[in-house]
């Protein structure tokens, strides 16, 4: 029992450092989405990005399948997940970029990743009736401490942590916590990355119609080079391949472990904006970061 658990650990360390390394790209798509908050409505940054991504998508399983990386499976069951999965998709994005509008930026974005893997556990638990170790529900404490921490908490009162805009936040927090759940199981149906492209499209067609008011098409050529440069970040490398590896990782070790990991975006995001922003943290919200990646480390450990 003890040779097949290190062996199963071992073979997660892979998946293991490409999640990691997935977060550190969401934790940067903070600041992609700060910059561009502002250049255009929010319902068309969505569409495009998630345009774009399902467009990327179609290479990237070319390459997969011709140099056989990835068994590309498929099944029917799998269109029928998929379509809920890419609604709640759409939402997420919507409801982000609309947080990131009126909302606290940086505050608020911290929120979305401190609730988000409380929820995760909690639907976990009531729908697929998981149980956790003592060190996994500790671990989901240290984190909810930690970022609190990061966010000041005590420096806002009950109406502004709630208000309209932060309110964004929190029920994109709610959206993803399905979408992880759901993805787990459309995955069962397919391969993570053809699950994916197919989820990336049905947002997209469900973004389009939300977008439709501000003529995508024809207000391509209106948004500035910069614009774009950071769309072709924000849905090429944050949601086709990044995003994607959350899926395979929410695939292979599941939901709850998964989600623990984005405890890492705000930390990663919080170092980032330090260096591009120029900002200072203060000692209380640095603790904040390092509770929360304990977190993600007792949440991941083996030990009973």
């Amino acid at each position: 029992m003890h040779s097949l658990q290190q062996s199963e650990n071992s073979n997660d360390v892979p998946v293991v450092l490409a999640l990691v390394t997935a977060m550190l790209f969401w934790g940067a798509s903070w600041i992609s989405g700060k910059i561009i908050a502002d250049m255009a409505p929010a319902k068309l940054t969505v569409f495009y990005r998630l345009a774009l991504a399902t467009v990327s998508m179609l290479p990237i399983l070319f390459f997969v399948h011709k140099l056989k990386l990835v068994k590309l499976r498929f099944s029917q069951p799998a269109m029928l997940w998929s379509l809920p999965a890419g609604l709640l998709l759409a939402g997420y994005n919507q409801l982000f970029f609309l947080g990131l509008h009126d909302g606290l930026p940086g505050k608020g974005g911290m929120l979305v990743t401190t609730i988000n893997p409380i929820m995760t556990f909690a639907l976990a638990a009531i729908f697929n009736q998981q149980k956790f170790k003592t060190l996994q529900m500790l671990g989901m404490l240290l984190g909810l401490l930690g970022g609190m921490m990061m966010i000041e908490i005590w420096h806002f009162d009950h109406q502004q942590v709630f208000a309209s805009g932060n309110l964004f936040f929190i029920l994109a927090a709610l959206s993803w916590a399905f979408l992880t759940l759901v993805s787990q199981r459309g995955t069962q149906f397919a391969d993570f990355m053809t699950f994916s492209a197919l989820m990336y499209l049905w947002a997209s067609i469900l973004s389009y119609i939300f977008a439709i008011e501000h003529s995508p098409f024809s207000s391509i050529s209106h948004y500035p080079a910069l614009y774009w440069q950071h769309m072709l970040f924000l849905s090429v490398i944050v949601v086709s391949i990044a995003t994607s590896v959350f899926f395979l990782a929410n695939q292979k070790i599941g939901p709850s472990r998964s989600s623990s990991f984005i405890f890492v975006v705000p930390v990663t995001a919080m170092g980032l904006s330090v260096w591009y922003f120029d900002e200072t943290i203060p000692l209380s919200v640095a603790f904040g970061g390092a509770f929360a990646l304990a977190a993600v480390y007792l949440i991941n450990t083996s030990k009973q």
